[in-house]
């Protein structure tokens, strides 16, 4: 017990710190573990605790016993918002954990899991990005052109999703099994932002400046239900469906001297609906060898079932949006008893138009590379290192407010350890 506290309170403290992530669909995002970043499929996988957020009913083919899983991501984020050909940047990284915790015992199991289910960790776009080319728009607008010339711009910005499941699973047969979960989200996203102009009328008006500084929060619950069904030894297919979290956010203005934000969706004491979508998720794994191991996944991320109000930051109908999804494939190969590598690839088409995008971190379609080891560093503890890098398309748009083309790019690069530990 004494090794499960301390394990415990390492965690909490890596929790403490977190900042989100880097694929998945427009809001949910599903790189939880040190396991998924070297595969990048994990809907069939049997092999890890931290498959209670992936095949939650697959965990009754593991050993019985009491397991921990901590993992730690590095995510190198490169951002870019190319207004009217020129390029405005964020490379602030992030660093994101993810927690689970196993109890299996013969038919029965009970599992947690605190990870990061939505949200794009920090941004600081330091020259200003399209949103604050648009404020200075408005603010020419309504000035009557009085100021017109750009002198410095700048906005940051942070939205996390704090996710906890707490569930169970249970074995019917040797070839189906069940699980039921409850997940727990805590939602906060927070933006502030600086625009300053100068009239070309006249040198004797003074520049005008604008600040902003608003936040939005919001909780709410939903459910997991998954099947794992293993037809033999080397075949298993996982199934999970995570049902719709409504989320309402409760906007609040700490600042807003020239009362930009109502042009841009913000309202103070206001409330906007931005739910999580509903996932399902599918994957089959097969061992062709007992060496060599080949999961497939698809997830598929309803979108239009999610009844979106949120316009912020700017005017814009992310009600109009397609549902998205994750197409992939790994190949695990086993080397030895202790020690395993694995390459994995995954397509994500997040099904929103660029117009529609947010642009302190656009969501773009992707072609995603992850590989890495797991070593047994003894027989109760699991080592797993892996890296990958997620390539963006870029996407495009002739804004309604400026009428400039704006191009939105962005490239991750992705670091990883975790730990499992076997208590009992």
């Amino acid at each position: 017990m004494k090794k499960l506290f301390v394990f415990l309170c390492v965690a909490g403290l890596i929790a403490a710190s977190a900042s989100p992530l880097f694929a998945g669909g427009i809001d949910n995002k599903t790189n939880w573990s040190a396991e998924y970043i070297r595969t990048l499929n994990r809907n069939a996988a049997t092999d890890s605790a931290d498959i209670v957020s992936y095949n939650p009913a697959g965990v009754m083919k593991m050993e019985d016993g009491l397991f921990g899983n901590l993992s730690v991501q590095y995510i190198n984020k490169d951002y870019t918002n190319k207004v009217d050909g020129t390029d405005l940047d964020s490379t602030e990284p992030s660093f994101l954990p993810g927690l689970f915790a196993l109890y299996k015992q013969d038919k029965w199991a009970g599992f947690f899991a605190f990870t990061i289910p939505g949200g794009g960790g920090y941004v600081d776009f330091k020259d200003g990005d399209y949103t604050t080319t648009a404020a200075m728009a408005l603010i020419s607008q309504q000035t009557g052109g009085v100021y017109d010339t750009p002198v410095s711009q700048n906005i940051e910005g942070e939205s996390y999703y704090y996710g906890f499941t707490l569930g169970g699973a249970y074995e019917i047969n040797d070839i189906f099994s069940v699980s039921l979960a409850a997940r727990y989200i805590d939602a906060h996203k927070e933006s502030k932002g600086s625009v300053t102009l100068n009239s070309s009328i006249s040198a004797l008006i003074p520049p005008l400046t604008g600040n902003v500084d608003y936040e939005e929060e919001a909780d709410g619950w939903g459910g997991i239900i998954g099947v794992n069904i293993a037809p033999s030894s080397e075949l298993n297919i996982g199934l999970r469906y995570e049902t719709k979290t409504s989320l309402d956010f409760d906007q609040q203005v700490n600042t807003d001297n020239l009362g930009l934000l109502p042009n841009l969706g913000v309202n103070d004491g206001a409330s906007v609906s931005r739910d999580l979508p509903a996932t399902l998720g599918l994957g089959l794994s097969y061992k062709f060898t007992p060496k060599i191991r080949v999961e497939t996944n698809f997830t598929l991320y309803l979108n239009s079932d999610a009844g979106w109000t949120d316009t912020s930051p700017l005017p814009r109908d992310p009600s109009d949006v397609d549902n998205g999804y994750d197409l992939g494939i790994a190949v695990e190969y086993t080397f030895n008893n202790k020690l395993k590598g694995s390459l994995g690839y995954l397509h994500t088409d997040t099904g929103i138009e660029a117009k529609n995008m947010l642009p302190e971190s656009p969501e773009l379609n992707a072609n995603t590379i992850g590989a890495g080891v797991a070593y047994e560093a003894t027989p109760n503890m699991i080592l797993n290192f892996s890296l990958g890098n997620a390539f963006y398309e870029e996407d495009s748009f002739v804004s309604a407010i400026t009428g400039a083309e704006v191009e939105y790019q962005k490239n991750n690069f992705f670091l990883a350890f975790g730990i499992q530990y076997k208590f009992m």
